[in-house]
């Protein structure tokens, strides 16, 4: 007699919407258009689109400053402090960029945000057009592709991607180590995000 199989070791992914959004990422959208005129830029994970240095938290000022801290709720509500003390929190270090993918195929390769705990995006414009997903990669796909690629689980959650069609107002948080990519843009207008690391202060801290 088989036992039923369980799920293990899941990896969280949340999704959600910033309240406000329709009055918060005009100003956002405007900010980044203008940095991007005025910046080259720097190339990571992105093929044909525009990635800004890694300062976005800072010279974002206030604009930002309801976005990040829909993240920090997101992260705090997500994660569990094993060393917690009552009054006390650990806090995030955090530190972001604005992603701009024109039409034409921009994309990002796939990729992982080592040294954080938590990585979040946050998009700003989303025009209509095919393409622009925000794809998964199931971090254990390579062991099984090589020793089986033939074979899947049975109810185990077997898809080797999960995609998410972003839109504007949209958050999503999940651990930096799950690698991701975003498929090739192919609307009329632009992909606009906010891309966020957390990680963990190593202190616990009074709650403010």
């Amino acid at each position: 007699m088989t036992g039923a199989p369980r799920q293990i070791f899941g990896t969280p992914l949340i999704v959600t919407e910033l309240p406000g959004a329709d009055a918060i990422n005009p100003a956002l959208e405007a900010l980044i258009l203008d940095a991007r005129a005025r910046d080259t830029g720097v190339v990571r994970s992105n093929a044909g689109g525009w990635h800004s240095d890694t300062q976005f938290l800072r010279w974002a000022g206030d604009a930002i400053v309801p976005v990040a801290r829909a993240m920090i709720a997101a992260a705090d509500a997500a994660t569990e402090d094993l060393q917690a003390q009552p009054g006390m929190r650990r806090g995030w270090m955090m530190e972001g960029w604005a992603n701009v993918n024109p039409p034409g195929g921009a994309h990002n390769v796939p990729h992982s945000h080592g040294g954080s705990y938590w990585s979040a995006v946050y998009y700003v414009r989303v025009d209509a057009g095919e393409g622009g997903a925000l794809v998964f990669h199931d971090p254990r796909s390579p062991m099984i592709e090589m020793h089986a690629p033939m074979l899947r689980f049975r109810g185990g959650n077997g898809e080797q991607q999960l995609s998410v069609q972003p839109r504007a107002g949209q958050l999503i948080l999940f651990p930096a180590w799950l690698v991701h990519s975003v498929t090739p843009w192919q609307g009329e207008g632009l992909r606009i995000s906010i891309a966020v690391n957390l990680s963990a202060n190593t202190k616990l801290q009074p709650v403010a």
